[in-house]
Parts: C-alpha cells; structure tokens; sequence
C-alpha cells in the first residue's frame, strides 16, 4: 500500500496579515476594556461628538449637534451617515462603532496588498507594504477610536486601486472619481487625491471626453449635497472646523506652516524609514 506524499500547508501572505492586524485590534481593545474595568470607551471626544450628530441623525434632527439647530461642524458626513445606523440597531452604539472601525482597518490592509500588486510589486514587497500600514501606530489606533480614518483610509486607497485599472484601461468607468469624491466626505484633505486623479487622467493619459465628463459627474454627484448643506446651513461651502483642520487661521486656503510641521511629524514618528523612502519612491 502507497501513501501519497504530504504537501506542507501554505497559509497565504495576505490571510496571515489579517491574522496580525486582528490581533493588534483585539489586544487594544483588551487593554481599554481592563483599563476601564470592564466598560467601552473612546479615547477622543470626537468619537462622541461624531456619535452625538450620528444620533440626531438617526433620530430625524438632521446633521445637528443639539437637536433642531442644524450646523456645519461635521467635517465627516459619510462617517456620521453610517453611525447614525448603529442607532436603529440594538446593543452600545459604541461596540458598533469599534467593529466597523476594526473591520475597516482591516479591509485598508487588504486594499494596501491590492494597491501594491496594481503597481506590479511582487509578493513580498506588497507584504512589506500591508505589514507597514498594519504596524502604524495611529492606524492601529484609529481602528477602534470612533474615528473616520478608517473610512478615509480604505476609500482612498480603492480610488487608486480603480484609478490604476482605469489608466491602463482608459474605456473602463470613471468609478474612481466617484469613490475619491466619497473620501472626501470621510476627510476633507481627500479634495487633493481628487484633483490629482482628474490632472492625471486629463494632462496624462488624456481619456475620451465622455469618461471625463461622466466621472466628473459621479464626483459632483458625490459631493454636492454636503456642500450644498454647508453653504445653507453655514453660508460657506467649507464646514466651520475647516480653520481647526487647517491650524488656525487660514490664508487664502493654505494651512499654517507649523501645522504641516506637526502633520509631517505624525507621518515620520510611526514610521520613519517608510517616510523617507516616500519621496524616493515619487521621483521613481
């Protein structure tokens, strides 16, 4: 009698670092819970700003702090949209929240492996690129704070994912523009990826004008809404935390130059080789 020759049991890269990015969610939020003997929490209260608009929300009062007064502090619209769900569900608004944080998290590991194979990058330097967003610090952080980065993170690396595809296949749906317009109401700082897809598309590959003009479309689709309720509910276009995210004062649209320094040291504290080797890889 033969036996047949065992093959050694291959666990895919990409399975093993969800594994680890799993891991990393459940071990912070052991932590807060031991912490807070028990209970959920939030380690910002924008977490509880975000969940107290997505509350009025859910409850009829549109996007309003105080029930009735409409206002333009959510520089997030899509990320109270979805948390405002969590209240028409039972269990702690909280516990949702952290869950689809941590699941977002790591979706945006995923989307980093894609991202890194669209770019023909083999096998283990796409790892190496997963394994780096995994092991940064706010990233990991951010996945069961009650944040939008999450969100912001997984939409704009998929707008590039499509972005990509779209450039070697210029026929193929604008559905990119659509899907950086969506960051932006995740993140405002998303409206510079946006503009770079469109000069890209427009000075680069210079694609059919009807893709043009239907993906500039499914942007404006996408955003209009919220910027229409800025402009009615605050007279701007622009949400009044705009000058916050900026660093205070704004000039003319430019943040403050000790602003971009402190937003500079977040990207080079967690990861400073990656941060270096950045401005080699745009030269490349």
């Amino acid at each position: 009698m033969t036996t047949l020759p065992r093959t050694p049991l291959r666990v895919p890269l990409r399975l093993l670092l969800l594994l680890a990015g799993l891991v990393a969610c459940l071990r912070y939020l052991f932590a807060e819970i031991a912490r807070l003997k028990g209970g959920l929490g939030l380690p910002l209260d924008d977490g509880f700003i975000h969940l107290q608009f997505a509350r009025n929300l859910a409850h009829g009062a549109g996007l309003s702090y105080n029930p009735g007064d409409f206002v333009t502090g959510s520089t997030a619209p899509l990320w109270t949209a979805l948390l405002s769900l969590f209240f028409l569900l039972p269990g702690n608004p909280i516990a949702w929240a952290k869950l689809l944080g941590a699941v977002l998290y790591l979706a945006g590991i995923d989307a980093t492996w894609r991202l890194a194979r669209q770019l023909d990058l083999g096998p283990g330097l796409s790892a190496l690129a997963s394994g780096l967003t995994l092991m940064t610090s706010w990233l990991v952080w951010s996945a069961l704070s009650g944040m939008e980065i999450p969100l912001f993170v997984l939409l704009s690396l998929w707008g590039m994912i499509l972005h990509l595809r779209e450039r070697s296949e210029p026929a193929r749906p604008p559905l990119s523009l659509a899907v950086l317009a969506a960051a932006v109401l995740a993140r405002p700082e998303g409206v510079l990826l946006l503009l770079l897809a469109f000069l890209d598309r427009f000075l680069v590959r210079r694609p059919p004008v009807r893709i043009l003009l239907t993906g500039a479309a499914l942007a404006v689709c996408a955003v209009a809404g919220s910027f229409l309720f800025y402009a009615w509910a605050g007279g701007s276009v622009l949400p009044t935390t705009y000058a916050a995210k900026g660093g205070g004062e704004v000039r003319h649209f430019l943040p403050d130059f000790r602003y971009l320094a402190n937003v500079l040291g977040l990207f080079f504290r967690p990861q400073p080789w990656a941060t270096l080797l950045a401005a080699g890889g745009a030269m490349a």
